[in-house]
């Protein structure tokens, strides 16, 4: 509920009539990059990071799937860390970011993107967002901010990669917050699903697999 209402603050300010979606991601952007002030730090994930980000997605968010799915600790660790390895090798292939506290190094939050994503009726590529999760024990407007600075990463990384659409997506049970979020950033909702046409960046970008 906390979450919910600091999300309204932040809908109200940014998708207000009027406003393309490009604005909207502007805003956002202005609103909520990363700063030094922040206590955590986005790098990308490498293979020492797998436990942690395991352990996250067990204690916090398995019980939103095992209902219908048999949840498999060493699968998801070795798909990750086959993500991480793609990406050690190309970085425009996928993305895998996490954020740690600066202080204790506890893990607040991580995502996964990926490419090669098509309707069956179009040519257009999609990056996909696989992952998003975040430490359901932190604040609503830390939580808010993670996530805000994920859209953010999620788009830089599909411009650069010369990805037309990014598409997100929620699996949980309560995703009004997360999804409205999506629209405050520009995505156009369908269901629960959110798609944004991703601009093509203002200079060409030279793919020589280094960040």
């Amino acid at each position: 509920k906390v979450f919910r209402r600091v999300f309204i603050l932040l809908f109200s300010q940014i998708a207000g009539a009027g406003i393309n979606n490009s604005e909207r991601y502007s805003m956002l952007l202005e609103k909520y990059s990363h700063s030094d002030r922040d206590p955590w730090i986005w790098t990308l994930a490498q293979l020492t990071d797998v436990p942690d980000i395991v352990r996250m997605a067990q204690s916090l968010f398995q019980c939103e799937i095992d209902s219908f799915f048999t949840p498999d600790p060493n699968l998801f660790s070795r798909n990750v860390a086959m993500g991480i390895i793609r990406q050690m090798y190309n970085i425009f292939h996928e993305q895998l970011l996490i954020a740690r506290h600066r202080d204790t190094d506890d893990l607040m939050a991580y995502t996964w993107t990926s490419r090669y994503a098509y309707m069956s009726y179009a040519h257009e590529e999609m990056a996909e967002v696989r992952f998003a999760h975040v430490d359901l024990a932190l604040p609503a407007r830390t939580r808010v901010r993670l996530v805000a600075q994920m859209i953010q990463h999620w788009y830089i990384w599909a411009q650069r990669s010369g990805i037309p659409i990014l598409v997100s997506t929620s699996i949980r049970r309560d995703q009004e917050a997360f999804m409205r979020l999506h629209i405050a950033a520009g995505f156009d909702l369908r269901g629960s699903i959110g798609y944004l046409k991703v601009l093509p960046p203002a200079l060409p970008i030279q793919k020589s697999g280094k960040v």
